[in-house]
């Protein structure tokens, strides 16, 4: 086997009335390859639209070799570790490239998956985690893996891979380090040649006399101050934002016809601008991200609008 694509299907124990005992169930999907050894596993996303945002395509759990790279999700930024050394809950072991290492094997019996008959052994991982595979006899492919630990809630959670898909075209590079956590309005993010900060933001259910929201929608503008300190000259696009929130996944700019509007230009060394970049979103839309794409950095700002009283609209 080279590589695979499987799915996670976590239980965790869960109260239920009247004493009776039940579990939540989640999924998670990932893929693996063997040479040289990496995996990769998808984003959670039990939220609505754009409260998880997806801006990179990646997702939030991936392992190189003994490295692991780990964020909470595609707005924060990544966190390296060897593998093992977050907790005894790393699903690292999840590749079979890692079960060489185990030890005090066991061999359980033989038993079948979907009808292909396997080999059922027992073994303890590198971290001292004792886990089942399930393994087909035609070509000792796994079919399934499963373990069990103590959670953070004192609860035993269980968690089983099933490997499909094999030996298709898989590539799994380290995750880009760009993205630096998400940061403040206000707050300068550091640039090769400067920084850039978001100033300020601002709401409008008006428009301009060439362009008006929607109906129920309104302008949100957000003030981007670039500051170029050299030795470089700094590019400019306002197409590299997007807006994500309530309701709003990757937004893109538009162009009101304000003259404050940032426009694509190429900033000299010792000069700064500042100018708007404005997005069209619901009225009731206040809990809000930025994201910037830009030269060799991921910009993830918080841009949060005063969230009015219940009733009161923001463009009456």
């Amino acid at each position: 086997m080279q590589s695979a694509e499987f799915q996670i299907v976590g239980t965790e124990p869960a109260p239920r009335v009247q004493g009776q005992i039940g579990a939540q169930v989640y999924h998670q999907d990932g893929t693996l390859r063997i040479g040289p050894p990496a995996l990769e596993l998808q984003t959670q996303d039990p939220y609505p639209g754009g409260e998880h945002p997806d801006i990179d395509g990646r997702g939030d759990y991936v392992v190189i070799g003994a490295t692991v790279y780990q964020r909470v999700n595609s707005l924060n930024e990544w966190r390296l570790s060897p593998l093992g050394a977050e907790s005894t809950a790393s699903s690292g072991y999840i590749s079979p490239a890692t079960w060489m290492t185990s030890s005090h094997e066991q061999f359980l019996g033989e038993s079948a998956i979907n009808g292909s008959a396997t080999w059922v052994v027992e073994a303890t991982d590198a971290i001292g985690r004792r886990f089942r595979a399930w393994i087909r006899e035609t070509d000792g492919y796994p079919l399934r893996y499963t373990t069990s630990w103590v959670n953070a809630k004192g609860r035993t959670y269980y968690i089983n891979a099933l490997y499909l898909r094999f030996n298709t075209q898989v590539s799994i590079p380290p995750p880009s380090l760009a993205n630096h956590g998400m940061a403040s309005i206000g707050a300068p993010i550091q640039l090769p040649s400067g920084s850039v900060t978001i100033a300020g933001v601002d709401f409008d259910c008006s428009g301009t006399a060439t362009r008006r929201p929607a109906a129920n929608n309104k302008f949100v503008t957000l003030m981007v101050a670039f500051n170029d300190k050299g030795p470089a000259a700094m590019p400019i696009n306002p197409d590299a934002w997007r807006l994500y929130g309530d309701g709003v996944n990757g937004a893109s700019p538009v162009d009101t016809g304000s003259s404050t509007l940032l426009r694509t230009q190429v900033l000299q060394p010792g000069h700064r601008v500042t100018g708007g970049v404005t997005f069209e979103v619901a009225e009731d839309a206040y809990q809000l991200w930025t994201v910037g794409k830009l030269q060799d950095v991921t910009a993830v700002v918080n841009v949060f609008l005063p969230i009015l009283p219940s009733g009161v609209s923001a463009c009456p």
